[in-house]
């Protein structure tokens, strides 16, 4: 995915309330481009968010919080942060398959988080 690609998915995904940033990592879990300076993904959170995802464990950190993976598939990431109040991540392969697309939103958000996994995915495989 382009950078222009990527840009343009930000900006569908930011009309809708509670995105919090926008990041797409590659296969190797390092940061290509992100949406937000404020909390930025990490290349060592990357990895270690693409290894919760692929080896199906059962919670990712995330900026030092647990999220519990609700969904978890070669395509598609669902995660939700249930003690914090800190927010869920979706995220989704895109289609080219070398890299994947992550969404970080809070918890006040007006999409469920199922919702937001299938919306990442829909745009990941639209670019």
């Amino acid at each position: 995915m382009k950078e222009q690609q990527f840009n343009h998915i930000v900006e569908e995904l930011n009309q809708h309330k509670g995105v919090e940033e926008v990041f797409l990592i590659n296969s190797e879990g390092e940061v290509m481009f992100k949406s937000s300076t404020i909390n930025p993904l990490t290349n060592k959170e990357g990895k270690a968010i693409l290894k919760a995802w692929k080896e199906k464990e059962s919670s990712l950190t995330y900026q030092n919080f647990r999220y519990a993976i609700l969904k978890n598939d070669d395509i598609q990431l669902a995660a939700k942060n249930i003690s914090g109040g800190k927010g869920n991540i979706a995220g989704s392969i895109t289609k080219e398959g070398d890299s994947y697309l992550l969404l970080h939103t809070s918890q006040d958000t007006d999409i469920i988080l199922l919702e937001w996994s299938i919306f990442v995915n829909k745009l990941a495989w639209s670019y």
